[in-house]
C-alpha cells in the first residue's frame, strides 16, 4: 500500500475543500426538510434531533439546547415553540427560578423519539450499504473520526458557533 504524504493531501485542495462545503451545504438542506414519521409525527431532521436531546437529558434549557445544536436562543426558542405546539416538549418554570425554563418531553414526544431512532438507524443502514459499495469499513469509520474531530476543532477554534 502506497504511503499517503501531506501533499498529496493539499493537491487539488480546492476540489477537497468545495467538497466539504458543498456536503455541508446538502446536509443543512437535509436537515431542514420536514419528514412525516407516522402516526402524525412530521419533523424537520433539525427538529428531531433537538427533541432527542430533550428526551436523552429529561430536561433542558434553552440555552444548553442552543449550545448544542450551535444555534442562537432565538432561533432555538422558535423551534422549541413548535414543538411544544405539536405536543412533543413542554416548558417548566420552576417556582423561585422564574429566570430559567426547562424543556422536557412529553409522553408523546418520547414516542416521536423512538420512531425517529428507528427511521435514523434504518436510513442509516441503508446509507452504509452504499457506501460500501465504494467505501471499505475502515474508510468509513475513519470518515466518522474525522467528522468528530473536526467537530471538535471547529468548536475549538471558532468558540460558541451559533446563527
Amino acid at each position: 500500500m502506497a504511503e499517503i504524504h501531506l501533499s498529496d493531501i493539499i493537491q487539488n485542495l480546492n476540489q477537497k475543500v468545495d467538497a466539504v462545503y458543498r456536503h455541508s451545504a446538502l446536509l443543512e438542506r437535509y436537515s431542514a426538510i420536514p419528514r412525516d414519521y407516522g402516526e402524525e409525527i412530521i419533523l424537520t431532521e433539525t427538529e428531531a434531533h433537538i427533541l432527542g436531546y430533550v428526551c436523552e437529558m429529561g430536561e433542558a434549557t434553552i440555552t444548553d439546547l442552543a449550545k448544542y445544536s450551535f444555534r442562537s436562543k432565538g432561533s432555538m426558542s422558535k423551534m422549541l415553540k413548535k414543538l411544544a405546539e405539536k405536543g412533543l416538549v413542554h416548558r417548566v418554570q420552576r417556582e423561585g427560578n422564574r429566570k430559567w425554563i426547562y424543556i422536557s418531553p412529553t409522553e408523546f414526544g418520547i414516542r416521536a423519539n423512538a420512531i425517529h431512532q428507528a427511521y435514523d438507524r434504518t436510513a442509516t443502514n441503508i446509507m452504509m450499504e452504499e457506501l460500501m459499495k465504494s467505501c471499505s469499513l475502515e474508510d468509513i469509520e475513519s470518515f466518522y473520526k474525522v467528522t468528530q474531530a473536526r467537530i471538535e476543532y471547529l468548536m475549538k477554534s471558532h468558540g460558541e458557533l451559533t446563527d
